[in-house]
């Protein structure tokens, strides 16, 4: 086990929690720490998702599609239910609405649960969408179960087959990184990793989120020290951590006139809320559901 992935992991998922906090910071150490700092999330995350599929997933005996059901496409469903029903409650009861992209109708289905043509009513678990869009695609090729047809086409006659496609590209790079691990010298790692830094901060068509994050992911490679298992509380965190910060937020800006301040007590609430849920998770088997049976 490379307790580095751990760390890398955990590391990825706060960083994306920090992305999703709402503010009005617009400039200053806060704004880059809030805001620039968190874009190296995303493509770290990818890798060590793609990384671990090479060197875990594709592995066991489970077949890859039933597996992906179970961990990413029932807890993508429920995590965008369990956010749009509070959603449609402040709405229709309260006369509060929540939502700055979907309208209350159709869409609160085809977009805001399953994604078909924009990112969810839960915004940041798009990314578990495209994953399970990858995985259907990788059971098409490489296993050739003709079934993903039924899938994949419609998704591409009536919505959208990838929403970032970044998501399909990092996560290979992950992939192949564990799978010829054997004939690539970390020297030649580093040196690319650098080079892409350079050509990022001289070049706008290089993407240094990406570059950075892959990057920290040679480096958490490295970490030899032992840690903790995170698969199932990061996890958890990625899918709920964004409602509990849009509930949060008006009610501690009632409060707190320090935005800095807000921003801190919304991630230690979302990491907090998130622990507890954790928790029940390992009490009761059945909640393992939400966390994929993480």
């Amino acid at each position: 086990m490379k307790y580095g992935i751990e760390i890398a992991r955990l590391i990825a998922v706060l960083l994306i929690t920090f992305n999703h906090t709402e503010h009005n910071l617009t400039s200053g150490v806060a704004y880059w720490v809030f805001e620039e700092l968190p874009l190296f999330g995303t493509p770290l995350l990818l890798l060590v998702c793609g990384y671990l599929f090479s060197a875990i997933s594709k592995k066991k005996s489970e077949p890859l599609f039933t597996k992906k059901i179970k961990s990413l496409l029932i807890p993508f469903v429920m995590a965008n239910v369990l956010v749009l029903l509070p959603v449609c409650f402040f709405y229709f009861v309260l006369d509060i609405n929540y939502l700055d992209r979907l309208s209350f109708d159709y869409k609160l289905i085809t977009d805001g649960i399953f994604a078909i043509n924009d990112v969810p009513v839960n915004p940041p678990t798009y990314f578990i969408r495209d994953i399970f869009i990858v995985f259907v695609t990788v059971e098409l090729i490489l296993y050739k179960n003709w079934k993903m047809l039924l899938i994949l086409v419609p998704l591409i006659i009536f919505g959208q087959l990838i929403i970032r496609w970044d998501i399909p590209i990092i996560f290979t790079i992950g992939y192949l990184l564990d799978n010829y691990k054997a004939y690539l010298k970390k020297q030649w790692l580093y040196g690319v990793a650098i080079v892409l830094i350079i050509l990022s901060v001289v070049n706008d068509n290089f993407q240094l989120n990406n570059a950075v994050g892959f990057l920290l992911f040679l480096i958490s490679l490295e970490i030899n020290v032992k840690f903790i298992k995170t698969g199932a509380y990061t996890y958890l965190l990625h899918l709920y951590h964004s409602p509990i910060m849009v509930f949060s937020y008006p009610l501690l800006a009632l409060v707190i006139d320090n935005e800095v301040v807000n921003v801190v007590l919304q991630i230690l609430i979302s990491m907090i809320s998130i622990f507890f849920l954790y928790k029940l998770t390992r009490w009761f088997d059945s909640l393992k559901i939400l966390s994929g049976f993480r």
